[in-house]
């Protein structure tokens, strides 16, 4: 019985990657976080899950969305709850050398991840470096001093991360042996320990205190205003936290605190502690002595009763999805299924050709499912189009370059959609996970960003445009290498490649006019003129200009099929010069993307490029005159 590869392989690979595709849990766990990771935090003007904000803190310290074998949240609720745990996580990512000899600390092979333990000794090192680079400007700072700044804040938001609950945790600054000051303020005469909090919920014994005269005040009293003055020293270091789970509606107006400025203020208002204090201690108390249940039952009684404070604001769905984004981590399996239809595809040329031809074919649709999916999730959960952010250019130009290949690949059926599809798709995923290492990629717009009509006109058309040129430009490259390096007769797979090259090329600079005069419309509505020359639109004229002088180079027969697909790859240079001008430059209207240090990987790749461009062109006159 012969056997149809087409309909067993799907069968096959979907069985073999189901639970790859279910995303990850929290199981093993010996404290369910199921409750605890759908907190709602505000930051930056988002409100997300603290699941989220976990991922994105882990990625910045580290460069990497899981610690060893345990996830985000895992991590940051140790870190919350068990401090003195997390010392010895490998969590600083430092990516020069020369950082770790300016800090003093012998250096172990270059890159690495360091814990807190390990530069720790040299803190007061640091923060003399970094006040130092800080007074430097950014564009004359070198890399060493941008690492030693970027280091620095983030050992101070992990110690500010750090104190979270440290209100709950017993300290010796509030020791009582005196049992007349348990009796007075009503404490437990069998616990010498206490916490901040245990003393700040006395406040109405306090009060009573603090409203006598200094002579009228028994040595009892006293005793009990050291520990207030104690408790002043801990609210002046321990304000301004950065986890912001408290939402509060006052004179219509939403604010958000963090249990210790929500618990500073009760205090100095001689007020006791709110009920989500309360119960934050008390779920603080669960965690600490390994119940689950109480631990997560009060976790839901917080989360409700947090919910009803924002009346008209309820976010529950969105909470839930954003927390299945990010188990499910849809870009990253889209990666891997990239990868692997690539190398498919690679080994279909050795042996097995219809097997791995297929397998490729198949990775590639499947790599498209998390993809899509992923791009849908952020629409909803964000309620704006899909590309609000230069992360999100990467991610949806990814998705174009994919389509585009499959649909290459369903006309022509010669590898080359797969090749260009995969290829793209994985290499703009990887540039995308780059950003992603900067902060939160669903953050608040800036204001001019904040049309959710031209953000699904101007900037969606124009980023399908940049797709269309990325997927040419790599055609392009496959065209030049089966011109060098086919043997036999190639001069029909030749003009597939060229007539593909030269569709992509004019889909994207179809795309890519009609979004820069949409651009022009929305910088008349926003900034009253059409054209200001500035660095972006002047990259996406740069793209157009390049492109009509392709076709118009080729109707005048100055570029033959070569010519066209080395300015093809030209085009890619277009294309990265606009995605990224912007940001290196520092300057103009449309500066509001992520920046990062990528002169240099830039300079490089262009100048790779152009040699691989002058080398092919003058191999293949010399070979064929």
């Amino acid at each position: 019985m012969k056997i149809n590869v087409k309909i067993i392989l799907p069968i096959v690979l979907i069985s073999l990657l189901t639970p790859f595709l279910s995303g990850n849990s929290d199981s093993e766990n010996k404290i369910s976080l199921d409750e605890f990771k759908k907190i709602v935090i505000l930051e930056n003007g988002r409100k997300k899950p603290l699941d989220t904000f976990a991922k994105n803190i882990l990625k910045q310290f580290s460069g990497k969305s899981k610690l060893n074998n345990k996830s985000a949240i895992q991590w940051f609720a140790d870190l919350l709850f068990s401090p003195e745990k997390s010392h010895e996580d490998k969590i600083f990512l430092i990516n020069n050398p020369e950082v770790l000899t300016s800090m003093g600390i012998q250096d172990k092979g270059g890159r690495g991840r360091f814990s807190y333990h390990e530069l720790s000794s040299t803190s007061s090192k640091l923060r003399e470096m970094a006040i130092a680079a800080s007074r430097i400007k950014d564009p004359k700072r070198s890399i060493v001093e941008n690492e030693i700044i970027a280091l620095y804040n983030k050992i101070y938001i992990y110690h500010k991360l750090l104190g979270t609950f440290y209100f709950s945790f017993p300290s010796k600054d509030f020791i009582i042996k005196n049992k007349n000051v348990k009796e007075n303020l009503s404490l437990s005469e069998n616990s010498e320990n206490f916490t901040f909090f245990d003393i700040a919920s006395k406040a109405d014994e306090i009060k009573i205190i603090r409203s006598k005269n200094f002579d009228s005040q028994t040595d009892t009293e006293r005793e009990i205003l050291n520990l207030v003055n104690k408790m002043e020293q801990w609210s002046k270091f321990y304000r301004d936290q950065p986890v912001t789970i408290i939402p509060n509606i006052k004179a219509g107006k939403e604010t958000w605190e963090s249990p210790w400025d929500s618990l500073i203020k009760t205090f100095n208002y001689n007020k006791p502690p709110s009920a989500e204090l309360n119960i934050i201690s008390q779920f603080i108390n669960a965690y600490r002595s390994h119940n689950s249940e109480l631990f997560n039952s009060k976790i839901k009684e917080f989360r409700e009763l947090s919910s009803k404070k924002i009346p008209g604001k309820a976010i529950t769905g969105k909470i839930d999805m954003e927390i299945l984004y990010n188990r499910i981590d849809p870009f990253y399996k889209s990666e891997f299924f990239y990868g692997f239809s690539l190398l498919f595809l690679l080994f279909s040329f050795i042996a097995f050709k219809k097997i791995f031809y297929y397998s490729g074919y198949i990775l590639l649709i499947l790599g498209l499912l998390p993809h899509t999916y992923g791009i849908i999730a952020r629409m909803i959960i964000r309620s704006r189009p899909p590309v609000t952010n230069l992360f999100e250019t990467f991610v949806f130009s990814a998705w174009i370059t994919v389509l585009l290949g499959l649909a290459l690949e369903l006309f022509k059926k010669k590898n080359i959609g797969i090749l260009t599809g995969s290829l793209s798709g994985l290499l703009l995923l990887i540039i995308s996970g780059r950003y992603a290492l900067e902060g939160d990629t669903m953050g608040m717009l800036v204001a001019v960003l904040d049309s959710n009509f031209w953000l699904a006109t101007h900037v969606i058309t124009i980023t399908v445009g940049y797709g269309g040129i990325v997927i040419s430009g790599v055609l392009g490259h496959v065209y030049v290498f089966q011109l060098i390096f086919k043997k036999g007769k190639k001069k029909e797979l030749l003009k597939d490649t060229y007539q593909s090259v030269y569709a992509t090329q004019a889909f994207g600079l179809i795309f890519t006019f009609i979004g820069t005069v949409l651009g022009g419309i929305w910088a008349d509505q926003s900034w009253g003129r059409f054209w200001g020359w500035d660095p972006k639109e002047n990259g996406a004229l740069l793209i157009i200009l390049w492109s009509a002088i392709l076709f118009h180079g080729k109707l005048g027969k100055i570029f033959k099929e070569l010519g066209f697909s080395l300015g093809s790859i030209v085009g890619i240079i277009t294309v990265v010069l606009a995605w990224f001008g912007v940001n290196l430059l520092g300057v103009g209207l449309h500066n509001y993307g992520f920046s990062s240090n990528v002169a240099s990987a830039l300079t490089i790749y262009i100048i790779l490029e152009l040699v691989l461009i002058t080398g092919s062109y003058i191999y293949i006159k010399q070979k064929n005159p």
